[in-house]
C-alpha cells in the first residue's frame, strides 16, 4: 500500500514532459515485446502441392480438417502450405488416400465393384482411367505443366474391312519449350497404352494451338521435320563449341574465352546402287567344242567317227575315198562385274566453321600517384597458332571439308565481371549455408538487448529519479521559511542567507537533493 501511494505521489508531482516521455518509451517496450513474440513464434508454411486441380484442392483440404492441420490457400486455390514440420508426414498421409491424382481418374475406379453395372459403363470407365493414368504419366514432365488425353475406341466389327483404328488426341499445358524428342516420347507412350494404336494416329497440340506432333497422313510434315533438323544442327554446334571452350578455359581462365560454331549438315538421305563391269579381266564360264570327220568315194565308204577319238578302219577291198574333217568350239566368257549399294545417312558434317576470342593478359601497373591499374598485354602470334592446333584437335578439324577456324585475342570486359560474380557466389554460397539457422536467433537477442538499452533502462532511471526526489521531498520543508525554523535555531540565525549556508555547511549530501529536487520541479 505504501508502495502504491508512492508511485501515485510520484506521479502527480511529476511534470507532464516527463509523463509524456514515459508513456512513450512505455508503448514502445509492449509493442517491442509483442513483435518480437509474435515473430519467434509465427508458423512457417511451406508448400505441401502445388499447380492443383480444384477436385485435388476440395479433397485435400478436406482431410487436412479431419486430421486437424493448419494450411494456407494461395495462388487462387491452386496452391497449399502447412507447416513446415508437418510437410513429409502430411504428405505421406495423403499418399495413403492416393491423393492428389492429378485432376484425373485413374485405376482406382475398379476398386469398388458393382455387379449391376453395364458393359456400356465398364468400357467408359475403363476409357476414363486409361486417359486419367495417361494424363498423370505425361504431367511427370517437367515441361509439362498439365496434360489431358482423349482416346477414340471404335466398336468391335464382325467384318474386318469395317474395323476402324483407334485415335488419340493430346493436349497439353507447358511450362517450357518441349524438345521435339520429347514429344516423339510422349506420342510413343500413348501409342504403346492403347491397343491398335499407331503413333501416326496421336496428334499432340499445346494450349496455344500449335501441333506438336501431327500423324504423317493426316497433313505436312514440313514444319515438323525442319524443326527436327534445326535442333540437331545447334544440338552439334552446341557440342562442339562445349568441347572447345571447357578446353581453352581450362587454359586461360573461367570466362576469358568465347567459342561459336557454325555446322554445314546434309539431311539428305541417299540410296545408291552402282555396278561395275571390267573388260580387261575376264573369266571363262563354259567350253563347248565339236569335231566331225568324214570320208567320199570307194564301194565300201568308211563309217564316219564322230569325235570318237578312235581312227577309221577301212574295209577290205576298198577304193581310196576322200575325207574331210571339221572342228566347232564355243566359248563363253563372264565379264567382271561389281556390284555396290551405298545407303548414306542424313545428318553428315560437310563442313565446320569455329570462331574462337580468348583473353590476353594483365600486369598490376603502379601508377605516379600509388594508385594500381591493370595493363592489358595480347597474346602472341606463336600463343594464338598453338591455341589454333588445339581447336583443330578438339573439333575435329577435316581439311578435305574445308573446315575453318580463327583464332583472335581480345581484351574480354566480361571476364573481370564474371569472376567477381561467381566469386561473390561462392563466398555467399559457402557461409550463407552455415549462418541461415542462427538468423532468427541472432535478431531476437539483438531486438532484446536494443529494447533494454534505449527503452527500459531509460525508463527505470526516471522512475528511480522521480521516487528519489518524492521521498526527499516529504522529509524536507518546502519552503526556505520552513527550513530555516526547522534546522536552525533562532539565536543563532541572523538572516535567511546565513541559515541556509550554515545547513548546507552541516550537510552537503541532504543540501544537493533538496536542490536537485527544487530543479527538477521547475
Amino acid at each position: 500500500m505504501k508502495t502504491t501511494e508512492q508511485f501515485s505521489e510520484a506521479l502527480r508531482v511529476m511534470p507532464l514532459s516527463k509523463k509524456i516521455s514515459m508513456v512513450v518509451m512505455l508503448g514502445l517496450v509492449v509493442a517491442g515485446f509483442a513483435l518480437m513474440i509474435s515473430w519467434v513464434n509465427r508458423i512457417n508454411y511451406q508448400v505441401l502441392y502445388s499447380n492443383l486441380a480444384d477436385e485435388d484442392a476440395s479433397s485435400i483440404i478436406s482431410k487436412l480438417k479431419e486430421q486437424h492441420v493448419p494450411y494456407r490457400l494461395e495462388g487462387g486455390g491452386s496452391l497449399i502450405m502447412v507447416p513446415a514440420d508437418k510437410v513429409h508426414e502430411t504428405r505421406l498421409v495423403l499418399a495413403g488416400e492416393r491423393l492428389p491424382r492429378g485432376g484425373n481418374v485413374g485405376f482406382e475406379i475398379f476398386d469398388k465393384t458393382n455387379f449391376s453395372t453395364t458393359e456400356f459403363v465398364q468400357r467408359l470407365n475403363y476409357q476414363r482411367a486409361l486417359q486419367g493414368e495417361l494424363s498423370r504419366t505425361i504431367g511427370e514432365f517437367r515441361e509439362v505443366d498439365h496434360a489431358r488425353i482423349l482416346i477414340v475406341l471404335p466398336k468391335d466389327s464382325l467384318f474386318i474391312e469395317d474395323t476402324k483404328p483407334p485415335t488419340a488426341s493430346v493436349l497439353l499445358k507447358l511450362r517450357s519449350s518441349l524438345s521435339q524428342d520429347k514429344v516423339a516420347g510422349i506420342v510413343h507412350i500413348v501409342a504403346s497404352a492403347v491397343e491398335g494404336l499407331a503413333p501416326e494416329q496421336v496428334t499432340v497440340v499445346d494450349t496455344t494451338g500449335k501441333v506438336l506432333f501431327k500423324g504423317p497422313h493426316q497433313g505436312d510434315q514440313t514444319a515438323l521435320f525442319t524443326s527436327n533438323k534445326l535442333d540437331y544442327q545447334r544440338q552439334v554446334e552446341k557440342k562442339i563449341a562445349g568441347r572447345v571452350q571447357s578446353m581453352l578455359e581450362g587454359i586461360v581462365g573461367t570466362g576469358k574465352a568465347i567459342v561459336r560454331v557454325s555446322a554445314e549438315i546434309d539431311f539428305d538421305q541417299i540410296d545408291l546402287s552402282e555396278e561395275k563391269y571390267d573388260p580387261d579381266n575376264t573369266v571363262v564360264r563354259s567350253r563347248q567344242r565339236k569335231a566331225e570327220s568324214s570320208a567320199k568315194g570307194g564301194k565300201n565308204p568308211t563309217t564316219p567317227a564322230l569325235n570318237t577319238g578312235q581312227a577309221e578302219i577301212p574295209s577290205q577291198g576298198a577304193e581310196p575315198s576322200t575325207r574331210s574333217q571339221k572342228e566347232d568350239e564355243v566359248i563363253n566368257y563372264e565379264i567382271n562385274r561389281v556390284t555396290r549399294r551405298i545407303i548414306k545417312p542424313s545428318g553428315t558434317v560437310t563442313r565446320l566453321s569455329v570462331a574462337a576470342v580468348v583473353d590476353g593478359t594483365y600486369d598490376v601497373v603502379t601508377n605516379e600517384d600509388g594508385s594500381k591499374t591493370k595493363k592489358y598485354i595480347p597474346r602472341s602470334s606463336k600463343e594464338l597458332g598453338e591455341f589454333e592446333n588445339i581447336v583443330k584437335r578438339a573439333m575435329g578439324y577435316n581439311a578435305d571439308r574445308e573446315d575453318q577456324v580463327q583464332m583472335s585475342c581480345f581484351p574480354l570486359s566480361v571476364s573481370t565481371i564474371t569472376e567477381e560474380v561467381q566469386a561473390e557466389e561462392v563466398v555467399e554460397t559457402g557461409w550463407m549455408q552455415y549462418i541461415k539457422p542462427y538468423i532468427k536467433p541472432a535478431i531476437n537477442l539483438l531486438l532484446g538487448i536494443v529494447v533494454f538499452l534505449f527503452v527500459v533502462r531509460p525508463l527505470l532511471r526516471s522512475a528511480k529519479g522521480v521516487f528519489t526526489t518524492t521521498g526527499i521531498s516529504r522529509t524536507l520543508p518546502a519552503t526556505t521559511e520552513g527550513l530555516e525554523s526547522a534546522s536552525l535555531p533562532e539565536s543563532e540565525a541572523k538572516t535567511i542567507r546565513d541559515k541556509t549556508m550554515m545547513v548546507a555547511k552541516k550537510d552537503v549530501d541532504k543540501t544537493q537533493q533538496v536542490l536537485r529536487g527544487w530543479l527538477g520541479e521547475r
